[in-house]
């Protein structure tokens, strides 16, 4: 489920980010790119954080952007973002961010498969910095991959 949703192609390692609203643009334009949402999708991901704070911040390290599905979804999908320097959203316990996964869906139920394999792999020891000192995109798909088929 999740590796349906998540391509190689929409992940990008190693990205400089300038702060929180730069990394929720870099990785909702990848979202963009592959025609998943409108442009005010990434715009809601990043009004809903300057309105409810960093609740997004779900780990130590990981984000996971997101908006409701009428701010602009037209499919079902993610992106994931790994970045050169970690970046500060202000949560009192799991900040800097190392990772952000942004995702789109159609509903409130379709995404729910996905997001608790993304869970089982964030999961593992070290996971979050396994994925972070990867340094090409095949590299971290490799490892979400094996990580959800042992």
């Amino acid at each position: 489920m999740l590796l349906e949703l998540l391509s190689q192609e929409r992940i990008a390692t190693k990205v400089r980010a300038e702060n929180w609203r730069d990394l929720t643009r870099k990785a909702g334009n990848m979202l963009l790119k592959d025609n998943l949402i409108k442009s005010e999708y990434i715009d809601a991901m990043i009004k809903s954080i300057e309105v409810n704070g960093p609740y997004i911040v779900i780990a130590k390290g990981v984000a996971i952007l997101h908006a409701r599905p009428e701010d602009g979804v037209k499919d079902l999908g993610m992106s994931l973002v790994t970045l050169d320097t970690p970046v500060e959203f202000g949560h009192e316990t799991n900040d800097p961010v190392k990772i952000a996964f942004a995702f789109c869906a159609l509903d409130r139920d379709r995404h729910l498969g996905a997001l608790s394999e993304l869970m089982r792999v964030l999961m593992r020891e070290n996971a979050v910095d396994q994925i972070f000192d990867k340094t090409t995109s095949l590299e971290v798909f490799k490892y979400i991959k094996e990580s959800i088929t042992k």
